[in-house]
């Protein structure tokens, strides 16, 4: 970073009416330089530096905020979070997007799978299943208040993700109180932190948004939490008791933001717009007819008026005849709300909102019109290549880093006997943690696909049964239950139809 940019902070922060009268005369120095050589300005702009870059008459007045990271983020959260969570409890678009991303990330929880293998590379099942049963045990009590399952801590921390930018937990140890292992999770929302009553605990550390870092290298040393509701005391926890996730944007970023932040102007915009345009509606719908009178005195004299309107008000009822007077008309009223514009406009504000915060329009409306095979899988493909990076970031920020100490205290109470994991634990830390994938569009035509595939080597079918969100051995173990359960009622379904949309299901337009 420039002396100048450093400069430029500074000011912009101590001394904001400084900043803005420097900013000021170095555009006036701009367009001076400018108007003495037309000729060297065309060079500056198109030759000697990006076009992007350069001052025009359009573009004089464009002088974006050009801080760090963390400046932007500390400046932004706090307004940030508070509108996206008010757009999330009263905009239903961004209600969906929120939904959407949790269900299609986590769902009821992303299903932890031991994956221990002995010295040949196969898997040992007798150690696996050990651990799946003894986490599965923890999961039921892994919240530090007895409320929330772990899966269920699981979804929420992506939803504090969607809404804050940022999902924050703290490893707390419970003994005494009965619990399977006295290691458990509490959920700590993000406002919590504060700079505000912290003792730092070094001279060499500073604090930035609650985070106490280490000045020289940035690396994270401890978390200050304090109750925004009752304004307790502020209390240090080192920062590996905390578990922190969020997506990292630029170097040396310590906080997260909402991914939601480029699409809040727009939605709010788009939901002020649909109530003033259903508000019309109402209103246009209300006046029925309008009459035309040269006596609007003697006719409306005896006629009720409106309470809030001080105007004079009739009602027509269900076949009443009405007797006018000479040079009277009746005009009925015309409702032309919402218009035909309404609607296209508002599906292109929804396509942008869905480009923003990653959802495809169609899930994001809910309109499914017009949608083929052909187009659905496309919107399905891309949809699932945008979700695979943010389970990934889900799986690193969270689930490895909440079930390594569960595996420490496992073996540390008894409750796991693992030969060898204090000297090296990293044999028994393999696993797997399925998302919940998707649903085939067309089940007969892709089946198909799929078995071509495997005939050919070129997909496994843990991969096929893994994108639908199961595990096959789960599978193998329920055919082989139903078989027998075919089979104790003399049941026979191995008969296979042969048909021609068994065969060739596209031929027919499934």
């Amino acid at each position: 970073m420039s002396f100048t940019t450093v400069l430029d902070n500074a000011l912009e922060t101590f001394l904001p009416k400084r900043a803005f009268y420097r900013q000021f005369y170095r555009d006036q120095i701009k367009k001076v330089a400018k108007k003495k050589s037309s000729r060297n300005d065309a060079v500056d702009r198109w030759g000697s530096r990006y076009a992007a870059a350069s001052t025009t008459r359009l573009t004089g007045a464009w002088s974006p905020v050009d801080s760090s990271v963390n400046k932007l983020i500390s400046d932004a959260s706090a307004t940030v979070r508070a509108r996206v969570r008010q757009l999330v409890r009263d905009f239903p678009y961004f209600t969906r997007a929120v939904n959407l991303l949790t269900d299609y990330v986590v769902s009821d929880g992303m299903k932890f799978q031991s994956r221990i293998k002995n010295p040949d590379g196969k898997l040992n099942k007798p150690v696996s299943q050990k651990i799946e049963d003894s986490f599965n045990f923890w999961a039921d009590e892994a919240d530090v208040a007895k409320k929330l399952h772990y899966y269920e801590m699981d979804a929420l921390s992506k939803t504090q993700d969607l809404e804050c930018g940022e999902f924050l937990f703290i490893k707390r140890y419970r003994k005494g109180e009965g619990r399977y292992l006295p290691y458990v999770l509490q959920m700590i929302e993000s406002d919590w932190l504060t700079d505000m009553g912290t003792k730092l605990g070094s001279s060499e550390n500073d604090i930035d948004q609650g985070i106490e870092y280490k000045k020289t290298t940035g690396e994270i040393v401890a978390y200050h939490f304090t109750d925004p509701d009752s304004w307790g005391s502020v209390v240090r926890e080192p920062a590996e008791s905390v578990i922190h996730g969020f997506k990292t944007l630029r170097p040396g970023q310590r906080r997260g933001i909402s991914p939601f932040v480029p699409a809040i102007l727009v939605a709010h915009d788009l939901n002020e717009y649909m109530d003033a345009e259903m508000d019309a509606a109402k209103m246009a719908a209300k006046y029925l007819a309008i009459v035309k009178t040269p006596d609007p005195a003697s006719r409306q004299a005896g006629f009720d008026t409106d309470p809030n309107t001080g105007k004079k008000i009739e009602e027509l009822e269900n076949a009443i005849i009405e007797y006018l007077r000479p040079g009277e008309d009746i005009e009925i009223a015309s409702n032309p709300r919402p218009g035909t514009n309404f609607p296209p406009f508002v599906k292109l504000i929804l396509t942008m909102l869905g480009i923003t915060v990653g959802v495809p329009y169609e899930l994001l409306s809910g309109d499914y019109q017009g949608l083929n095979y052909s187009t659905g899988q496309i919107v399905r493909n891309d949809f699932a290549y945008q979700l695979r990076p943010i389970a990934v970031r889900h799986v690193r920020h969270f689930a490895q880093r909440s079930f390594v100490p569960f595996m420490d205290h496992a073996v540390m109470n008894g409750k796991l006997d693992l030969p060898g994991y204090y000297t090296n634990p990293t044999p028994y830390l393999q696993c797997a943690w399925q998302p919940p994938g998707m649903e085939p569009i067309d089940h007969l035509r892709t089946a198909k696909a799929q078995i071509e595939q495997v005939h050919a080597g070129l997909r496994s079918p843990i991969e096929i049964v893994g994108a639908r969100g199961r595990d096959l051995e789960d599978v193998y173990n329920e055919i082989e239950i139903a078989k027998e359960m075919a089979k104790d009622h003399k049941l026979d379904f191995s008969e296979k139809p042969d048909t021609a949309m068994a065969n060739n299901p596209a031929a027919l337009g499934a």
